[in-house]
């Protein structure tokens, strides 16, 4: 039988929560790119099929994507802090695993007598 023992290394969650960052600013960038309909409407001028006037079926179309648009760069955004407050909570880890090996270290005592030299 094999027993693992589980470490956490303060390097490695510092490594983390910088590649957990990173996602954060790719977030951003990818909530940049969504724009939605910019300049001229891409779905021309088309009137309604029944002739009914001032109904443009391609304005709803617009409106329908600008609002698709909106709600999406709102989950960017919420992925986005996401993944900020975990790279926090990450370093914060970190930085408490370092306190306690410090105190560790500050406190040991030795009891067989190895270091009597």
């Amino acid at each position: 039988m094999t027993i693992v023992s589980q470490q956490s290394d303060p390097d490695s969650l510092e490594h983390v929560a910088g590649k957990v960052e990173d996602l954060h600013d790719r977030f951003k960038d990818s909530k940049q790119k969504m724009i939605g309909v910019a300049g001229p409407n891409p779905f021309g001028d088309i009137r309604h099929p029944d002739h009914v006037p001032g109904e443009h079926p391609s304005e709803h179309a617009v409106s329908a994507l600008q609002s698709y648009r909106d709600r999406m760069h709102g989950q960017f955004d919420a992925a986005a802090e996401l993944m900020k407050s975990t790279g926090g909570a990450l370093r914060d880890a970190a930085r408490a695993l370092r306190g306690t090996d410090d105190a560790a270290r500050d406190s040991v005592t030795v009891k067989d007598g190895s270091l009597d030299q």
